[in-house]
């Protein structure tokens, strides 16, 4: 092969592998898998487009100097894994804020990650390997060759490919390219280096200040859409100590199941079968790209997180309503398993209202022991300061041994480790919520002992989904239902005695323990709706803002309630600097 058609079969090559690991990447996060490729021909066009405009430099670069192409193939390839384990676990593509996150990068998160790697990456990267294996055979050659001519028929391929690609489509372009539902949405759409243009603007330019008519519209919503209420009709005695319990990755389907005829969840079982216990099993997860501290934000403020960036951190320092400032003179203190920098929680804790917060460090030093601190640390720090807490008190700890990957060896095996029932990944995580259950037994034996229990409010929570039931079971995504997804909510040690089967969102929890609490003196009653007042039947999920569960004469609020949480937490300061 002549030098020159080297140069061209080479480049024809990368801009191939491109175009396929873009292709597979938006198959895989958005477009249904590897198995609806025959029905995304667009899709096709417009990542061979995306490919010859990203790579269309080479042509204008001197032969030796086209070496540099690695660069972006190998950034590309990197970053097309990266976003479909992020994919998997987030549902939806990280965002460029999310790139500033190295605080959380550890060794949980590490395994995590290897734990999301599917048979599908191969389709990334091992073309990449290929293109590598090609370039040592073609060895590279000085050769002058035409730059400027190839450059031009490069961008008219792109031009007329992207062309194809979006025509076929045939939607309003305003709105295909500057509205943007998820990220991995509009990656699909538009390909990646519209993707690229308009994530980095938002990233830069997405201004962050309220003008007055977006205030004036706070001012309506708080004031005909956000109850006013002050009574407390369902508690009837008020002073109670309050524990919130969010226990990681906690779905409602291991609640009540059997293994081999013995109880996944025994402690749990307890609880909600008993009286004055309030039970929703279907707490839809409205977190999104800051995950766990997601769900600590929306539970402590009764605000909803942003859609595009992760709040605890870029946010994190408030002023914000809380749940510990609703209970004036309680001493507020909070445990997590993990550093206090990850999530930036040393910050949060304070932001939050707790008057001390104990990480993994303190468990560690409190308990003698080495490597992480498990849920059974957890609970067994939290039982020895049971006595050294002033009255009342509210207590929030935050769970870790749930948390994927859900490998042999993470946690002691147990007889659902041997069950041939299930596949390895649910044997794994029932033993991981069998333990964590185990741990709620503990803690909650420390409670009666300490003579706690009958003046004790004990809420127990999850932050998100991991392991739907229908997966476990081989079902479609599609087929899901709320047993297979929910969380749940359960609040024991209250004046009330609910089963609440409807859709309610995260959001629903707040203003629900106000309630239960006797807190409803304080004015912020979140932007949620309690399930002890309200028929509420249905959430919002963020990712597309679609309706789970039932729309009702609440949806509209919910509906707009997260473009006011948005404005209200970058307008937080003369908001709820008084609070």
């Amino acid at each position: 092969m002549k030098i020159k058609d080297r140069h061209i079969a080479f480049f024809l090559l990368c801009v191939i592998v491109a175009a396929w690991q873009c292709f597979v990447m938006a198959l895989d996060t958005q477009l249904g898998g590897v198995g609806q490729m025959l029905h995304h021909w667009h899709a096709v066009a417009i990542s061979l487009a995306n490919a010859l405009l990203l790579l269309s430099p080479y042509w204008l670069l001197k032969p030796r100097w086209r070496w540099l192409v690695w660069i972006p193939m190998t950034l590309l390839t990197v970053w097309c894994l990266m976003q479909m384990c992020y994919c998997r676990a987030y549902d939806d593509l990280m965002p460029w804020q999310s790139l500033t996150l190295t605080q959380n990068v550890n060794s949980t998160l590490a395994a995590s990650t290897l734990s999301l790697l599917r048979w599908q990456d191969l389709l990334v990267l091992v073309p990449y390997l290929l293109l590598i294996a090609v370039s040592f055979i073609w060895r590279r050659s000085d050769h002058e060759t035409g730059r400027l001519k190839p450059f031009l028929l490069t961008l008219a391929g792109a031009l007329v490919l992207a062309l194809a690609g979006y025509v076929v489509k045939g939607e309003n372009y305003e709105k295909r390219f500057l509205y943007n539902f998820s990220n991995r949405d509009y990656f699909a759409q538009n390909g990646l280096i519209p993707y690229g243009l308009y994530s980095l603007s938002q990233a830069l330019f997405n201004s962050h200040s309220v003008n007055d008519e977006e205030r004036a519209m706070v001012d309506r919503f708080l004031a005909d859409e956000c109850p006013h209420y002050s009574d407390n009709p369902y508690c009837h005695t008020q002073g109670r100590n309050l524990v919130l319990i969010i226990v990681e990755s906690l779905h409602t389907w291991p609640i009540g199941m059997q293994v081999d005829g013995r109880e996944v969840t025994p402690v749990m079982n307890r609880l909600v079968a008993g009286d004055s216990v309030i039970y929703a099993p279907h707490v839809l997860f409205q977190t999104s790209h800051g995950h766990s501290s997601d769900a600590h934000f929306i539970y402590n403020t009764g605000l909803l997180p942003l859609r595009d960036g992760v709040v605890a951190v870029h946010h994190g320092d408030g002023p914000y309503p809380t749940l510990a400032a609703a209970l004036p003179g309680y001493d507020c203190r909070e445990i997590i398993c993990t550093p206090g920098v990850n999530w930036n929680q040393n910050v949060t804790a304070r932001t939050y209202g707790f008057d001390t917060l104990y990480t993994r460090e303190h468990l560690a030093a409190a308990l003698q022991r080495q490597g992480n601190i498990d849920d059974a640390a957890l609970m067994d720090f939290a039982s020895g300061l049971l006595p050294t807490l002033r009255q009342p008190f509210f207590l929030e700890m935050v769970t870790m041994t749930m948390h994927a990957p859900y490998t042999d060896g993470k946690v002691p095996p147990t007889w659902i480790n041997r069950s041939d029932t299930l596949n390895a990944e649910a044997r794994g995580y029932l033993n991981c919520v069998h333990l964590t259950d185990s741990c709620l037994g503990v803690f909650i034996d420390a409670l009666q002992r300490q003579g706690l229990a009958g003046n004790t409010v004990v809420a127990i929570v999850s932050d998100h989904t991991q392991l739907y039931r229908n997966r476990v079971m081989g079902l479609s995504d599609y087929d899901a239902v709320p047993d297979d997804w929910g969380i749940p909510l359960i609040i024991a040690g209250c004046d009330t005695t609910l089963r609440y089967e409807p859709v309610i969102g995260q959001v629903d929890v707040y203003p629900t323990l106000l309630d239960v609490m006797g807190a409803n003196d304080y004015s912020w009653k979140g932007l949620g709706h309690s399930i002890l007042r309200y028929p509420v039947a249905g959430a919002i999920q963020p990712r597309n803002m679609s309706v789970i569960g039932d729309s009702t004469a609440l949806t509209p609020h919910q509906r707009q309630a997260w473009d006011i949480s948005r404005f209200l937490i970058f307008d937080r300061v003369p908001r709820f600097s008084t609070h």
